[in-house]
């Protein structure tokens, strides 16, 4: 009897963990998180990208405005890409990911926009900046549950001195020797 038990005990330990490992799937999925992103937005359609956000999400913007709730994030985005960013594009640049569990993970992408126009209507320049989603799998899909969204400051600081940067924003860090 003791011989089944710590065989079953030893069938139990090794497969619920292989249950929850990520598939390539689930990395292909959540790599591609930006490119859906930018796709949405593309189409100038904020309930397309509310889709990709929980219903709980926590987002904020790179003006610093912080969303909660798929609902709110839909109203905002709604407004803004059918106002001031309807002629907007936003482009993925470079993508890192990471799991932080077989069912979470965190995706940072750099982008670059354009098109996109100040409050009183006046063109902005093109700029770049970086974004922080960490998705979690919900119901069989990758759903952002917070995001983080960041203008780039264009320039060198001097505290990057030998510091490899995983992603490196155009005009920000110092050129690859």
């Amino acid at each position: 009897m003791r011989p089944l038990l710590i065989a079953f005990l030893s069938l139990f330990v090794v497969v619920i963990p292989l249950s929850k490992a990520q598939t390539r799937a689930d990395e292909e999925a959540v790599r591609k998180l930006p490119e859906a992103f930018s796709d949405a937005w593309a189409k100038h359609d904020g309930h397309e990208l509310a889709k990709m956000m929980a219903g709980d999400v926590d987002f904020v913007t790179v003006a610093t405005t912080y969303l909660h709730g798929r609902s709110d994030f839909e109203k905002f985005h709604v407004r803004l890409l059918s106002g001031r960013f309807k002629d907007s594009t936003i482009t993925p640049l470079e993508t890192t990911m990471r799991f932080l569990r077989p069912d979470m993970a965190v995706v940072h992408w750099s982008w670059k926009i354009a098109g996109d126009r100040n409050a009183d209507a006046t063109l902005r320049q093109p700029r770049y900046g970086m974004m922080t989603l960490v998705a979690e799998k919900q119901g069989g899909n990758w759903l952002v549950i917070v995001g983080q969204n960041t203008n780039a400051i264009l320039g060198i600081p001097p505290e990057l001195q030998g510091i490899k940067t995983p992603i490196a924003i155009p005009g920000t860090a110092p050129e690859p020797q």
